[in-house]
């Protein structure tokens, strides 16, 4: 039996017979009708043969990796999950890959990692499988469950006494910088990317270029980062805000908490910070999201952590 499918534009021609499968993508329907019939009569004359079952989970890794991971921005660290992934499984030709051997890998890897990691490895196997049914390696992605991440999303808020602490420690320049992430709810690499020619102090606008969903965002400046902004600007040594690398920045503020024990606080941790004094501000949900990128709305849920004492007011 043969099938012709439209995916994403192109044609998905599958053909099962005898207990044998095999599939393959076309431009044309045409083309593809043409090779499902061609399918079934080789399979009728027993001088088909799958090609999958030579095919590892390594050489698809690879492929997906150099044609499809590494254009997108999280391949810099998606990269590393990759080679994990190939070290441990790669061995095993795609039509070994059933659920109970995923099974075993995510049990095994919960060990070691936690399960944000290890979820996020299991879609990686997933989302390259997937691109394999494109290609013809394979017909199907395997069922598996990921591990629960209830109670461990980070709830981890700063007390009024440590922001307090925390600024008061800081040099002017990492101060600012802390003030303006908080304020606007910024991630690392877009401050890291912010030009200054991007910045309009008169409309009290920031736009933010080619951020991590791939669209440009614009954002308010509160009257309390405009402060840290015009500081930024002023001390500015090129056309970007910030002048120094993303991972400076880092290294700077894991120094910075450890010189005051302040401890289980990271860098991204401001964004929560700051998502959340949004919504504490009164702004509403759609109002947040513009400023802090999120496309998914119910994502806001995990970032948002409201002081009770703040709601008093609206009572």
């Amino acid at each position: 039996m043969s099938s012709v499918r439209k995916r994403n534009g192109k044609y998905q021609a599958q053909v099962r017979k005898d207990g044998q499968t095999v599939s393959k993508t076309f431009t044309s329907k045409t083309d593809a009708v043409k090779w499902s019939k061609e399918q079934e009569v080789l399979i009728e004359q027993g001088s088909f043969t799958s090609k999958k079952k030579s095919i590892t989970l390594s050489v698809l890794l690879s492929r997906w990796e150099q044609e499809v991971l590494k254009n997108l921005k999280s391949w810099n660290v998606e990269r590393y999950k990759v080679a994990m992934i190939d070290r441990e499984l790669g061995h095993y030709s795609l039509d070994k890959i059933t659920s109970s051997v995923l099974v075993n890998y995510r049990d095994e890897r919960l060990k070691v990692a936690s399960n944000q990691t290890v979820k996020h490895e299991l879609g990686v196997i997933r989302r390259a499988m997937k691109k394999g049914i494109e290609w013809g390696y394979v017909t199907s992605v395997p069922f598996l469950s990921s591990p629960s991440l209830k109670g461990q999303a980070r709830t981890r808020r700063l007390k009024e006494h440590e922001l307090m602490l925390l600024l008061g420690s800081a040099d002017e320049y990492l101060r600012n910088v802390i003030i303006l992430l908080i304020e606007t709810a910024m991630r690392r690499g877009e401050l890291g990317k912010l030009a200054i020619s991007d910045i309009d102090l008169s409309q009290r606008l920031i736009t933010l270029r080619d951020t991590k969903n791939g669209d440009d965002r614009t954002i308010p400046i509160s009257p309390r980062a405009l402060d840290a902004v015009v500081y930024l600007i002023k001390h500015a040594k090129s056309p970007m805000l910030l002048n120094y690398r993303k991972e400076w920045l880092t290294e700077k503020f894991i120094s910075l908490c450890k010189s005051i024990d302040l401890h289980d606080f990271r860098l991204h941790d401001l964004r929560h910070e700051g998502v959340t004094k949004l919504f504490e501000k009164g702004l509403n949900t759609m109002e947040v999201s513009t400023i802090s990128g999120h496309k998914d709305l119910g994502m806001l849920k995990r970032y948002t952590h409201l002081n009770p004492a703040t709601l008093l007011s609206k009572l």
